[in-house]
C-alpha cells in the first residue's frame, strides 16, 4: 500500500507558512522591546559630589581630604 502526501513543494509551503505565522508575533515583541528601551530615560552618572561622598563613606579618603576636595569642587578654593 502506497500513501501519497503531495509534492515536496507542499511540505515546503507548510513550513514557510508556519514560520511566517511565528515571525509576526516575534517581530512585534522585538519592536515593542526596542521602543521601550529607546524611550526609557537614561540613568545619569553620579556627579563629583556624589563620587566624593561615596569615597569618604567607603574609607578611601579622610575627613580632611573630603572637606578639601569638596571646597575645590564647589569653587571655594583650596
Amino acid at each position: 500500500m502506497t500513501v501519497t502526501t503531495g509534492t515536496p513543494w507542499a511540505a515546503l509551503t507548510g513550513i514557510l507558512s508556519a514560520l511566517a505565522v511565528l515571525a509576526v508575533p516575534v517581530g512585534l515583541v522585538l519592536v515593542i522591546v526596542g521602543l521601550v528601551q529607546f524611550f526609557r530615560p537614561a540613568e545619569t552618572p553620579p556627579g563629583p559630589e556624589e563620587i566624593l561622598k561615596s569615597r569618604y563613606a567607603g574609607g578611601e579618603i579622610s575627613l580632611s581630604e573630603y572637606e578639601e576636595m569638596l571646597r575645590t569642587i564647589r569653587g571655594d578654593g583650596p
